[in-house]
């Protein structure tokens, strides 16, 4: 009974630790692609808009594609899984806790193919388009 108590406890570190690490690796990979623009605590400036207002977009039909197509977002040097974790992150973190599902490697990678030229127009016509369902 012992052994099987220590087992399952070196299995719950384990998984906590690996969980843990994703996290810190998500938060390393903000810092370094994207608090440049949007700061440490995802403030913006005068031209990068507040990420904190990002649930503003959440309402919205196509606010998923808008997050994906934004050049920093779509050019950044990462994996499409990396990036999917980022922006799961992003979403949690200053989406004022606004469930939706995750966002996937594949269509990461589909998206983020496709850049806007003009993102702050971009988010403009989204903001004044209907709410609805995401596609």
């Amino acid at each position: 009974m012992t052994i099987v108590v220590l087992a399952l406890a070196a299995v719950l570190v384990a998984s906590t630790s690996a969980a843990s690490d994703a996290v810190s690796l998500t938060r390393h990979d903000y810092v370094l692609h994207c608090a440049g623009c949007h700061k440490f605590d995802g403030t913006g400036s005068a031209r990068i808009p507040d990420l904190h207002g990002i649930a503003d977009l959440l309402p919205h039909s196509g606010w998923r594609e808008y997050v994906m197509r934004v050049p920093g977002v779509a050019q950044a040097p990462l994996s499409d899984t990396r990036l999917a974790l980022l922006l799961d992150w992003v979403i949690e973190r200053f989406g004022d806790g606004v469930s939706r599902p995750a966002f996937s490697a594949a269509e990461v990678g589909r998206m983020r193919t496709r850049p806007f030229r003009d993102p702050l127009r971009a988010r403009a016509d989204l903001l004044r388009s209907p709410p609805g369902p995401s596609p």
